[in-house]
């Protein structure tokens, strides 16, 4: 009896955090560069010992001390790094990420890596995100634009015009013909993003930063942010769905419990 209502409990577990998964993704529905999150679930026979255990299994395919309970468990949470749409934003300090890759950006805790081209310009004249971590180039220092006129290539090349001490912390500068380099924003790829590690604010840590390869095949799309990847109305459907599966296990544990208390209040009549 007992059996049925941990069964039951387990799915109705199961459940809830597929729930609040969905939720997170929905809530993140208008993230720039958020990236939909899934579970993966496995069943698993529980096998419990009873007082008839003495019973061959020769003689019974099927004995008492061999009873199976399948119970439900989260097997695995991963990201789904598939590309999100471009919309187009117009704000020169806006980039997108068109391909596999990641932007590297510096925060108190360490180098973390992020899809969310929203930038601006720090206090001290840096490119920082939204979020107000610095963004770093290839060469691991800031990027300072000083308010100058922002043009950013395909491969992430930062150029300036107009803007006060532009240039590396080495004071060296270079002059194209959209200004000057103030440097190449630090992009990086990972041969297993699936083992990155999503933290808040749009941030992935990896645990081996030595992994990080340069990505191919990746481009820089300035006046543009890659929107988030959650596909709206598949995550409602799936909502709704596990809503009614959560009711109906809630049911089961319900009606568990009152075959459990009939069968206890029997008994005790029959003593």
């Amino acid at each position: 009896m007992y059996k049925s209502m941990y069964v039951a409990a387990s799915g109705a577990k199961a459940s809830q955090l597929k729930l609040d998964t969905i939720a997170n993704n929905l809530a993140n529905v208008n993230t720039p560069g958020f990236k939909n999150d899934k579970l993966v679930f496995e069943s698993y026979l529980n096998k419990q010992k009873t007082e008839s255990a003495g019973v061959s299994s020769m003689k019974n395919p099927n004995p008492a001390h061999m009873r199976q309970a399948e119970y439900v468990a989260p097997a695995e949470q991963y990201t789904d790094f598939s590309q999100g749409p471009l919309r187009v934003t117009d704000s020169p300090l806006d980039v997108a990420l068109q391909g596999d890759g990641f932007i590297a950006v510096s925060t108190f805790e360490g180098e973390r890596y992020t899809r969310n081209g929203t930038m601006q310009v720090g206090p001290n004249g840096e490119l920082v995100t939204s979020a107000g971590n610095v963004v770093v180039s290839d060469r691991n220092e800031p990027i300072f634009v000083n308010y100058g006129f922002v043009t950013i290539d395909e491969d992430g090349n930062v150029w300036v015009r107009g803007g006060s001490g532009v240039g590396h912390f080495d004071g060296k500068l270079s002059t194209g013909v959209f200004g000057e380099n103030a440097g190449r924003i630090k992009l990086v790829d990972f041969p297993k993003p699936y083992g990155l590690v999503k933290e808040g604010s749009g941030l992935f840590r990896a645990p081996d930063p030595n992994e990080a390869l340069a990505p191919e095949g990746l481009k820089v799309v300035q006046g543009h942010l890659e929107g988030s990847n959650v596909n709206m109305i598949r995550s409602m459907t799936d909502m709704i769905l596990n809503q009614r599966i959560a009711e109906t296990y809630k049911k089961a544990i319900q009606e568990s419990d009152r075959m459990t208390s009939t069968l206890i209040l029997q008994i005790s009549r029959a003593r």
